[in-house]
């Protein structure tokens, strides 16, 4: 069963358990907000100063140029509609349908344009362009709107300045972790000869404020990607288009899943009230049976089930633990005479071997676990050379090495 069957699969069961008056009324508050996340879209948010290539990144993503032109305004959202239509959203909250041409600016007092267009991705997935423009101040309520918004965030850049880097410092860590920043008019730093130089001076950066990095020449991609098919894939990837397209859709579909899952855990906490639901909406055990075939979506027996919900529970616990050793680490730099390069060290070494021991408590047969349980000895035997080292320079390496577990551990908790 594909992933967006099964999601609708989970959804239409939640639905009909919602509607019965015999479902708990504790329940229902839990149970609505679940059934309000598998029927919206993934938000994806692409954010940045002006002229930073957002517009061009969103036609790219969606191989459609966008209507209207929007570099005169802050916000634009693009979602599913059945017909091309434009919508002014403005300052009083009223919505006027927009008929004029693109060459008449919308009113003064416009805060958003809602653009709807008919394409299937937009069932999966809304954008929302968001510029970072004015004030410092009128820039950081942007940027915090954005990030409330946002399931995955897009930061378009060329740099990301100091500016930029406070701007988006305050976001979740949940937020970060399902980030990517992207560098566009990547062909002209590339003519300039500094493309390299600007993605080797963000690694760090990126390394502990987003999921990962990406360098697109935006008009190349574009001209690659006139309409949904790719007619030239060797354009397409050498512009970097395709890397990111699929980094993107894999994130969407990850979060998909876990709502699926965790709408599906939470109809499995009450199986016995949604059996009797279902035996008094005269249901034969057949479609009984059906039903459950039905929503059984990875894992798909009741024993697996099972084992993905205990490895999920220690994947939160093993990242509260990091999280926790993080808090403890800033906590000692920040008192007098407990910055030593050998106690950072240890402190790091033993947060590996212990996250190593908590890991041991997974289902052995799962590869999620084999795999994040070799990066874990690996990172642990680094350390202990970093610990024979006792420099600076071994330290940072020894926090990087953590802060790249934590963001493992974060991944797969939410995938």
């Amino acid at each position: 069963m594909s992933q967006t069957h099964a999601t609708e699969a989970v959804l239409n069961q939640l639905s009909l358990v919602l509607d019965s008056d015999r479902f708990p009324d504790e329940a229902k508050a839990l149970g609505a907000r679940l059934l309000d996340r598998l029927r919206s879209p993934v938000q994806i948010v692409v954010l940045g100063k002006p002229q930073s290539g957002k517009s061009r990144l969103i036609n790219m993503l969606l191989g459609h140029a966008i209507y209207p032109q929007i570099a005169d305004l802050d916000t634009c959202e693009i979602v599913y509609g059945e017909a091309p239509r434009v919508f002014v959203i403005r300052e009083d909250d009223t919505i006027q349908h927009w008929t004029a041409g693109p060459d008449v600016p919308f009113p003064d007092d416009t805060v958003m344009v809602r653009v709807e267009l008919p394409l299937p991705v937009l069932n999966k997935f809304n954008l929302t362009e968001v510029t970072l423009s004015g004030t410092s101040a009128a820039q950081r309520d942007m940027a915090t709107w954005a990030c409330d918004r946002a399931d995955v965030a897009l930061w378009c850049t060329q740099s990301f300045d100091a500016i930029e880097r406070a701007l988006w410092a305050p976001a979740r860590d949940a937020l970060k972790d399902h980030s990517f920043l992207v560098i566009t008019k990547a062909d002209q730093l590339l003519m300039k000869g500094v493309l390299q130089d600007h993605i080797a001076s963000l690694e760090e950066i990126v390394a502990q404020e987003f999921h990962s990095l990406y360098s697109v020449a935006t008009i190349q991609a574009i001209s690659a990607r006139t309409g949904p098919e790719i007619p030239d894939s060797e354009v397409w990837s050498a512009s970097g288009g395709h890397a990111l397209h699929e980094a993107v859709l894999k994130l969407v579909d990850t979060g998909r899943r876990a709502d699926t899952d965790n709408a599906l855990l939470f109809l499995s906490r009450y199986s016995a009230v949604v059996s009797q639901i279902e035996r008094m909406r005269g249901e034969t055990r057949e479609t009984q049976d059906e039903t459950v075939r039905k929503i059984s979506v990875i894992p798909e027996t009741a024993e697996a089930m099972g084992k993905a919900q205990r490895n999920r529970e220690v994947f939160v616990e093993a990242l509260d633990y990091l999280q926790d050793r993080a808090e403890k680490l800033i906590s000692s730099l920040d008192s007098p005479g407990n910055d030593s390069t050998d106690a950072i060290l240890e402190h790091c070494l033993d947060t590996a071997n212990q996250l190593s021991t908590l890991l041991q408590d997974f289902d052995q047969s799962d590869p999620s676990l084999a795999e994040l349980q070799e990066e874990v000895m690996e990172s642990a035997d680094m350390m202990v050379l970093l610990q024979l080292e006792k420099s600076e320079d071994a330290v940072s390496d020894a926090v990087t090495l953590l802060l790249q577990l934590k963001k493992e551990v974060a991944e797969k908790t939410a995938g």
